[in-house]
């Protein structure tokens, strides 16, 4: 996540010419978090390992509904709110959904040997 925050950091240094209204620090520490958290919970072995597929649809959406509760109200707040602001925001996500998605197939390959 360090490499796409630095990748980041630059590119918005390099086009954007405003400040954004959240650091893109603020932004990947939350994504860190939340990518640590389903991942450690899909480790734990609950109801069997066979599940890893429906535990990390349902650590998915509660993701999703954290980021709703307590990055986007403040997002949208302001008066208007630009472009760089929601792609940073996305970005991140994806980011740290990647990661979560590479995790979760390591597992359940892991699981069929």
């Amino acid at each position: 996540m360090g490499v796409f925050l630095l990748l980041h950091l630059y590119v918005v240094e390099e086009y954007y010419k405003g400040l954004l209204f959240f650091s893109l620090e603020s932004f990947y520490i939350f994504h860190s978090l939340c990518a640590i958290g389903v991942c450690g919970l899909l480790l734990l072995p609950i109801g069997g390992n066979m599940y890893i597929g429906y535990r990390f649809i349902v650590l998915t959406f509660l993701q999703m509904l954290a980021c709703l509760a307590f990055l986007l109200p403040p997002l949208l707040s302001q008066p208007k709110v630009g472009e760089w602001e929601i792609l940073s925001f996305m970005f991140a996500f994806f980011v740290a959904l990647f990661l979560e998605v590479y995790f979760a197939i390591l597992l359940l390959r892991r699981e069929e040997k």
